[in-house]
């Protein structure tokens, strides 16, 4: 089975004074960004983001479908993604996500928490695909 997902994005300008935006599947949203939202704090997106929201995202459903499997119910799970841009000599990199993942209302123990978000870390297809980058992971109950 195969399930294709759509995005795109549209560049005007140089890189330093550009803009662009880039349109979110099927709601169509439209999320303006910048390079100086890429590297500094303006209140607009930029990839890594983007990047941060889709691995937060696969892995708390990664998470919830593992603790189902289980036989456990899954209650809440919040996930954070710190995604770090570098520059290195051959250009910029993504070179680390960390992930926070705070569970609440769950019928499991800490330890089995814990275990279970190692291995949604481990198998989410975002983390596989960002395998490239160090992906940290701090778990816990609430």
């Amino acid at each position: 089975m195969k399930i294709f997902k759509h995005a795109s994005a549209i560049w005007n300008g140089t890189g330093p004074a550009g803009t662009g935006s880039m349109t979110l599947g099927r709601t169509g949203e439209v999320l303006p960004f910048s390079l100086k939202s890429r590297i500094g704090d303006v209140p607009m997106t930029n990839p890594e983001e983007l990047i941060g929201a889709a691995h937060a995202g696969c892995f708390s459903m990664a998470l919830s479908s593992l603790i189902e499997e289980e036989g456990k119910v899954p209650g809440t799970v919040e996930t954070s993604a710190k995604v770090t841009l570098e520059q290195r000599d051959d250009g910029f990199w993504i070179t680390e996500i960390n992930l926070t993942t705070r569970g609440s209302n769950q019928s499991l123990t800490s330890e089995e928490f814990i275990t279970l978000a190692e291995k949604a870390k481990e198998t989410c297809p975002v983390s596989k695909l960002y395998s490239a980058a160090t992906i940290t992971l701090d778990a816990a109950l609430n």
